[in-house]
């Protein structure tokens, strides 16, 4: 038989898989939480003015968390497809902490800044570790 030799996954991938196993988790308890909350306003008939939108985006949430675990589950694999979930869910994380610094700079919501900049960081780090070379490699059988 011929011998095989399993290639180590490069530190970057294992840096970014770390961080997309964050983001699942810290994904899926915010949807809870606001879940929760929303619920709980409801039921002690507090005033929310939007609960639909409250519920969808908190359903979104999770799915995203279930994506990034699926995506996390994969990864071992290699398969290409998970390279570009990967970086298309960091683009809209980017995205969106950027339309979030906007609004507190603007006034429009008020947020911790440095939240929103830890939010935009570890996409960032994330993506960066996975578009480089090395990244890309390593989904491309």
């Amino acid at each position: 038989m011929a011998d095989q030799v399993l290639e180590r996954m490069p530190g970057r991938v294992r840096f970014a898989l770390g961080g997309v196993w964050g983001q699942a988790v810290v994904n899926f308890f915010a949807g809870g939480s606001l879940l929760s909350e929303l619920d709980s306003r409801l039921a002690h008939g507090q005033h929310v003015a939007e609960p639909g939108l409250v519920r969808g985006l908190a359903y979104f949430s999770m799915a995203v968390a279930v994506l990034l675990a699926v995506v996390g589950v994969c990864a071992r694999k290699r398969f290409g497809w998970v390279w570009t979930v990967i970086v298309l869910v960091e683009m809209l994380a980017v995205m969106s902490a950027m339309v979030g610094l906007y609004c507190v700079w603007m006034g429009l919501i008020a947020v911790s800044e440095s939240a929103l900049l830890i939010g935009l960081a570890l996409p960032l780090a994330i993506g960066g570790a996975l578009i480089t070379g090395r990244g890309q490699d390593w989904f491309s059988r």
